[in-house]
């Protein structure tokens, strides 16, 4: 039978007489042990998982091809309209650069328009390749070659050099060229942090660049991509480009001219990793919060939830409640509206869901409405499955399941996939190896200092769910109660707990309340219950006093339409 890779793509050809541990094909042959078996076979799900390399072998599906892309036809156009060239005049490139990045004029349909246009062609190459273009119409309207692949525009320069200048845009990239820098690349498709194929699809070419110039715009935006591109290539070998007062280079070129602009990178700050910050470095963020004030956090459109708590990236959020309360359940419903609503992906260490299938199941209710079963058309289930393939990784090693390689695997999956929450759950699950002399306090307290580490230096929302130790019977527990230490309340930047309702025969119910007991800064909420009522038939909530119909509606469906 044929089974396919969660991780290469690649098809293998494999018999399972029995469930139990097998050979894997992928990293079998790699071992320095006697006839491993790290593949451990599912019967039930027909699926299988290598305990060494975290992949699982899929029955293969001919129809899960993965993404084809349309090619863009090469035109034998090398010249500019008049217009556009007395464009490009007006902003300082010449004729030679415009040349020299093959740029072109003709005619396109453009929808925003609704007719053909004049516009200005921007061809995307890879290695001599035609991968994509860009066209720019009249009143800055631009689109890209229909169902073509997103690649950075001028990307050979990230093959040939070993220091790089990122920017936003095809016309930065022409400013930099005309000031006589070739080793500079441009993101496909503006400040889109959500969408960055592009990124994904070359992250392993970053290994080998010494030195990453991040020169996005000067503008909320732009701040915004940027600290993206850093976390995803890596702080430590990114600096930062400023423009001053003006918006982006071609702006700062115009004004200043080509001597000053040709200080740029010599005057570029390096992305703070640790000790001294000097006010210098944080510039853009400086201007940028005393122009737009702080940004709010991010909403997940439910206003019971909402009104008490927002997200933000960087923080450690600490969940609790009692054994059956619903957290893990609650969790997945808060990540997947995060991921529908802003696009964050998501990495689960969650070794007491396994089979890591029946998780998923619960993944796919969310997002389906219904319950997991055979029981809607197969475009329906293979939409939600290719949407949670895209957006949602596992954590699993079951011979080192230490905080440090579960941040280490977090890592990798944020470089190469842009994952931006990390959940642990639970606490207790971890292998914990205490000093000698160190106190169980102690010990919690250096944890914790890694975790909300990790969080801050690759801008990751974490999620870690910590059991309370015995409660009297009706208790209702706080962060307080979490057996060990009181620093799981004090080092928090959000902290609730998850506690179902009982009858009066001490039964749960579906009703549940989410006590908000910390939110460390005002601006992303306040304490507070929300009351809640759960869907068992799809674990998804609603607001307790308002629910009269369900939601059972397919969250994609209801995206796309």
């Amino acid at each position: 039978m044929k089974y396919q890779s969660s991780n290469t793509k690649l098809v293998h050809d494999l018999e399972f007489q029995k469930p139990g541990r097998y050979k894997c094909p992928e990293c079998g042959d790699s071992s320095k042990r006697t006839n491993p078996k790290d593949l451990e076979f599912y019967e039930k799900e027909q699926s299988a998982y290598c305990h060494k390399c975290n992949t699982t072998l899929y029955p293969y599906k001919p129809y899960d091809k993965g993404r084809e892309y349309s090619m863009p036809v090469r035109k034998n156009i090398t010249q500019l309209s008049d217009k556009a060239l007395k464009y490009w005049e007006g902003r300082m490139i010449s004729q030679e650069t415009l040349n020299k990045l093959g740029v072109y004029s003709d005619k396109e349909y453009m929808p925003q328009s609704g007719k053909e246009q004049e516009v200005i062609c921007f061809p995307f190459y890879r290695a001599d390749e035609l991968v994509n273009i860009k066209y720019r119409g009249p009143n800055k309207t631009f689109k890209l070659h229909k169902d073509a692949e997103l690649i950075w525009y001028n990307f050979d320069a990230l093959i040939s050099h070993d220091e790089i200048i990122i920017c936003e845009g095809e016309g930065e990239v022409l400013t930099w060229v005309e000031n006589g820098y070739i080793n500079v690349i441009s993101v496909p498709n503006g400040a889109n942090a959500k969408n960055m194929d592009y990124l994904d699809g070359s992250i392993k070419l970053f290994d080998e660049i010494k030195a990453v110039y991040l020169a996005t715009d000067n503008d909320s935006k732009g701040v915004e991509l940027r600290d993206e591109l850093a976390r995803r290539i890596g702080v430590e070998k990114c600096s930062i480009i400023s423009f001053k007062e003006k918006k982006d280079g071609n702006e700062y070129f115009c004004k200043y001219g080509g001597i000053e602009f040709k200080k740029l990178l010599k005057e570029s700050k390096p992305v703070p990793v640790k000790g001294i910050v000097k006010v210098d470095q944080i510039q853009m963020d400086i201007i940028d919060l005393y122009e737009n004030g702080i940004a709010p956090g991010k909403g997940i459109d439910f206003e019971e939830i909402d009104k008490y708590c927002t997200w933000e990236l960087g923080r450690l959020a600490i969940v609790t409640g009692i054994p059956g309360c619903g957290k893990s359940e609650f969790l997945d419903f808060l990540i997947s509206k995060l991921n529908l609503i802003h696009g964050w992906k998501a990495a689960y260490f969650t070794p007491e869901n396994t089979p890591l299938s029946l998780h998923y199941s619960k993944l796919h209710r969310k997002y389906s409405g219904k319950t997991f079963a055979k029981q809607y058309d197969n475009e329906t289930f293979w939409g939600i499955y290719e949407h949670i393939k895209n957006n949602f990784y596992y954590i699993m090693n079951e011979e080192d399941m230490t905080v440090r390689e579960v941040l280490n695997n977090a890592k990798l999956l944020v470089k190469k996939y842009g994952v931006k929450v990390v959940v642990i759950d639970p606490y207790n699950r971890l292998d914990h190896y205490q000093e000698k002399h160190q106190t169980e306090t102690q010990y919690i307290s250096k944890f914790l200092d890694e975790v909300t580490m990790f969080a801050k230096l690759y801008n990751v929302l974490v999620f870690l769910v910590a059991h309370p130790s015995k409660l009297q019977q009706g208790e209702t527990p706080t962060l307080y109660s979490i057996s060990g230490s009181a620093h799981f309340f004090n080092k928090a930047d959000y902290g609730f707990t998850v506690d179902r309702v009982r009858d009066d025969n001490k039964i749960m119910t579906n009703d549940v309340n989410i006590y908000w007991q910390k939110i460390k800064f005002q601006h992303l909420g306040e304490q507070g219950i929300s009351e809640l009522r759960w869907n068992y038939t799809n674990g998804r909530y609603e607001e307790r006093v308002s629910v009269d119909q369900w939601d059972n509606s397919n969250w994609l469906y209801n995206k796309c339409s």
